[in-house]
């Protein structure tokens, strides 16, 4: 038996990521987040919007594919998944570079980390699928404080944590409407139009039909796991006073959902002239409801003194708790978007988003969050996506830009901390075959931003991130006809 290009490629890919599931089955990615604010709730959420929305100020909502390729994954909106029209894989990967500054000190922390991988595939021509795996959130900070006590002298306090939730999902996305024009062009109105001779009347019905066929639906079902482990310890410099520290490991594990809707309208003539490039209007909208997820929790907490020869001897036990039961509240989360799409060359794309993050909790204990908010907008400029040859390979280049705002959860000292980011990027096509449906792009994007301050004794973040993925666009799982 010949097993085709083809066919290898996909039994290599399955096989690589059933391998990579399990090998995180009680694991988490990387840890991709240093920052000290990421010690409440679940730590830093991921936004799961990929390379091409990352450059483009993290939208995602609205964005949808065409007809024509190159396709990308949207996860944050499953209803895009029924526009995708020849299976996509996508691997991306990200570094981060966080400047720590308070009132007197700075630091500066690097990190690299795997970002995701995800694939989606044609079913139908009206439905598609998408499978991947994604980081949740991310916790990782280590911080340090010196006090001085009245009785007790010095005290140095420590602060570490490190882990996050995991995604693994499957979703699908479809248009329930997508069977009205050929219904139409099947019907008795339509041949009577047709006899009739109103070419006019034929293409207003029609035009209206195709718009509604464009509405699609979607959802995610996702597998969450992972640990997240605080520790926290108070040392004395007093000698008659025994050092504390307490580890508490929460470990996840439930399934979650989230929702989305599509719909997009597009205009080919003005005033009875046909356009040169069509335009196309796009809305998305993203709903998840409050979720109890299950999740169990380790705690000790000790008392110690340091040896003379550096090592940590514990005196006595003061609490050991091991798999208690219990759940963490996520909360409501909806996002809407819009985005106008002219031709190939340009696409201009907003969001919306709030998360209800004051109804948290963990364990039954609250932990004060606030409700957040986001806005982002961007733009997608490719000066001539059908160019060919080398000396115009920059016209097919996809150039990206973008900027977001948001009021975060957290509310510190009377403030509710805020996050702004300006990003840009480019996509570079590679190996593109219209013949063999083959087509590859590399994404590299760049965001910068800065999140919190330094008044009231706060820390402000300096952020550079950025991400390199890969887009590959092939005929997997599809039949080959031969005419």
């Amino acid at each position: 038996m010949i097993i085709s290009g083809a066919k290898l490629k996909t039994i290599i890919l399955v096989f690589s990521v059933l391998h990579l599931l399990h090998s995180l089955n009680n694991k988490t990615f990387a840890q991709n987040t240093s920052s000290p604010y990421s010690r409440y709730g679940v730590g830093d959420v991921n936004s799961r919007v990929y390379g091409q929305g990352f450059a483009m100020g993290g939208t995602s909502i609205a964005m949808q594919n065409d007809t024509t390729p190159l396709f990308f994954i949207n996860s944050t909106n499953p209803a895009s998944y029924s526009g995708v029209y020849l299976t996509t894989a996508e691997l991306g990967m990200n570094y981060n570079r966080l400047r720590l500054q308070s009132a007197d000190t700075k630091k500066n922390i690097n990190n690299a980390s795997f970002g995701y991988v995800s694939i989606a595939f044609p079913i139908k021509k009206w439905i598609g699928a998408s499978f991947g795996l994604v980081p949740f959130s991310s916790v990782g900070y280590n911080l340090a404080d010196t006090r001085i006590l009245d009785n007790i002298g010095r005290v140095n306090y420590k602060y570490e944590g490190n882990g996050g939730m995991s995604q693994a999902y499957f979703g699908l996305g479809f248009k329930p409407l997508s069977g009205l024009p050929k219904i139409f062009r099947n019907s008795a109105k339509y041949a009577r139009l047709k006899a009739e001779n109103r070419p006019d009347r034929i293409i207003k019905i029609m035009n209206h039909r195709k718009s509604l066929a464009s509405l699609s639906l979607g959802g995610n079902v996702s597998y969450l796991f992972g640990s997240i482990e605080h520790l926290r310890a108070s040392e004395f410099t007093s000698a008659n006073t025994f050092n504390t520290r307490s580890t508490t490991t929460t470990r996840f594990n439930d399934v979650y959902f989230d929702y989305g809707i599509q719909y997009a309208h597009t205009i080919d003539s003005l005033n009875g002239r046909d356009l040169k490039d069509n335009v196309k209007i796009m809305f998305g909208a993203t709903f998840a409801a409050q979720t109890d997820v299950n999740a169990r929790i380790d705690s000790l907490a000790v008392n110690y003194f340091n040896s003379s020869a550096g090592f940590d001897i514990v005196k006595d036990t003061v609490e050991f708790v091991e798999g208690h039961k219990g759940s963490v509240t996520l909360p409501l989360s909806f996002g809407f978007g819009i985005g106008l799409k002219k031709g190939t060359r340009w696409m201009l794309a907003a969001d919306f988003a709030m998360q209800n993050w004051s109804s948290y909790q963990a364990f039954n204990q609250t932990q004060g969050l606030k409700n957040s908010m986001r806005v982002s907008a961007g733009a997608q400029f490719v000066p001539n996506a059908k160019s060919s040859g080398i000396k115009t390979y920059f016209r097919r280049v996809h150039y990206r830009v973008g900027g977001r705002y948001a009021q975060t959860a957290l509310e510190l000292k009377s403030s509710q901390l805020t996050e702004y980011a300006v990003s840009f990027g480019m996509g570079f096509p590679v190996a593109g075959n219209y013949l063999l449906k083959s087509f590859s792009m590399v994404n590299i994007g760049v965001e910068v931003g800065q999140r919190g301050t330094t008044t009231n004794g706060l820390i402000r973040e300096e952020f550079f991130k950025s991400t390199l993925s890969f887009t590959i666009n092939d005929r997997w799982f599809q039949k080959t006809r031969i005419d």
